[in-house]
């Protein structure tokens, strides 16, 4: 710190002041990447639950009617997301366990790729778990 001027000790204040909310916006931008207003619904087989951050990530795949397997992704809430609504690690790893047969609700990536935003699981017996809030997040009233 011997040799910072006056006019680098002003630069990094304004530099985080400006980058820091531009970055915030664009990690946001759930409706430049999925198309909210086609709610799409797939029906497969769980291969991992992911408790990570920035998104915690529902991967599953999807076998067609010619026994093509299709590898899907859902991002999800964020693990404290998740927490405040009142779901544990422990305890959305034991619901969403590899091999389960699910049915996945969400809203597809507008590039047609295998991606969701997350809305709702449905597992083979009959437990429900749907998104907090968020863009997932469906008024089923409609």
């Amino acid at each position: 710190f011997r040799n910072v001027t006056g006019v680098q000790t002003c630069a990094l204040p304004i530099f985080i002041a400006i980058c820091l909310p531009a970055m915030a916006l664009a990690h946001h931008g759930t409706g430049a990447s999925y198309d909210l207003s086609k709610l799409v619904t797939v029906k497969g087989v769980i291969t991992k639950f992911a408790w990570a951050n920035p998104h915690s990530q529902l991967y599953f795949d999807v076998t067609d009617e010619k026994g093509n397997v299709e590898h899907w992704s859902a991002e999800m809430n964020a693990p404290g997301n998740l927490e405040r609504a009142g779901y544990t690690r422990r305890g959305m790893l034991d619901l969403m366990k590899a091999g389960s047969e699910v049915t996945v609700s969400g809203f597809r990536s507008k590039a047609g790729s295998p991606v969701m935003v997350f809305s709702k699981a449905v597992l083979a017996d009959g437990r429900e778990f749907k998104t907090a809030n968020g863009p997932g997040a469906v008024d089923e009233g409609k």
